[in-house]
């Protein structure tokens, strides 16, 4: 059987979380959205998988010590972090990533969820 793509194994935990859906509507690989906000997406850059997560500011900082993992184009000032897939520690870190970033967005949208509301759903 073939290895998935990280495109793939992104689709598949962003897709779990709640009111979560996918679109290409900004050109290239597609994103995916809660309520219309952007949480993640994955893609080739520069010759490499790599996807795109907020972290926030704090956790930023600490995160792009770490060869393979940078300041994200256009959006890092935000807490946004882009990661090669050679970076990751593991599937483990991929889902935590992910997740930590939806909850960063839908904790900001009107009726937004805590944490364990979210994490929840995503264990289903």
């Amino acid at each position: 059987m073939a290895r998935k793509t990280l495109l793939d194994r992104v689709r598949h935990i962003a897709l779990a979380l709640p009111e979560t859906e996918e679109s290409s509507r900004l050109g290239g690989e597609p994103h995916f959205y809660v309520r219309g906000k952007i949480f993640t997406g994955a893609g080739i850059e520069d010759g490499r998988w790599c996807f795109g997560v907020k972290v926030g500011l704090e956790r930023q900082a600490l995160l792009v010590t770490r060869p393979g993992i940078r300041v994200a184009k256009y959006v890092g000032r935000y807490g946004w972090i882009s990661v090669d897939e050679a970076a990751l520690t593991g599937e483990a870190e991929l889902r935590s990533l992910v997740e930590l970033s939806y909850e960063l967005i839908v904790s900001k949208l009107p009726g937004g969820r805590g944490k364990s509301a979210a994490k929840k759903a995503a264990k289903k």
